[in-house]
């Protein structure tokens, strides 16, 4: 049902750009929504918030800034609903999340998502020069922030990725 609400015939994309916990721990690990920007401004998707926390008034207020929209869906609450929220992960062709519970969420349910890692991980995310991706999904793959703790390089892989995913994918 949230699949037939969501779509519009473009893949649909859910994001994921803050984590949660201590607050030094969400500046280290956590995006800005404008740094998605080019990435979200691609017509091909439509892109819809995975991210918990009330952030409807915040993608508003980036719709009015930027002209992008990212769908926003009142009705789910992830930190009230797990099982809704669930269902809202699993209603995506794909998810690109910085390391937090969504990654968990869309990896647990075979969803292919990118996740965004930041030099700041945690124990979760082994050392690229050891193991590149995610140990723990085999539906998850991981771009990495760069030394400089630039998240472009990570930001250009995630566009490269997500075009090969969904053309991997039927579209509805």
């Amino acid at each position: 049902q949230l699949r037939e609400r969501y779509s519009d015939g473009r893949p649909l994309i859910g994001i994921s750009w803050q984590g949660g916990g201590k607050a030094n721990r969400i500046a280290m690990k956590s995006l800005k929504l404008k740094q998605l920007t080019p990435l979200l401004q691609n017509p091909d998707y439509r892109f819809v918030s995975l991210q918990y926390g009330d952030d409807g008034p915040h993608l508003q207020r980036y719709h009015q800034a930027t002209g992008v929209e990212v769908f926003h869906d009142d009705s789910i609450n992830p930190l009230k609903d797990m099982d809704g929220w669930l269902s809202q992960v699993a209603a995506m062709d794909a998810v690109i999340s910085i390391a937090n519970t969504t990654v968990h969420g869309s990896g647990g349910l075979g969803i292919p998502t990118m996740c965004l890692v930041s030099q700041q991980r945690d124990w979760r995310w082994i050392d690229p020069e050891i193991y590149k991706g995610c140990y723990w999904y085999s539906s998850v793959d991981a771009a990495y922030q760069d030394h400089k703790m630039n998240w472009q390089t990570a930001l250009t892989q995630a566009e490269h990725w997500l075009h090969k995913q969904t053309l991997q994918q039927p579209t509805y």
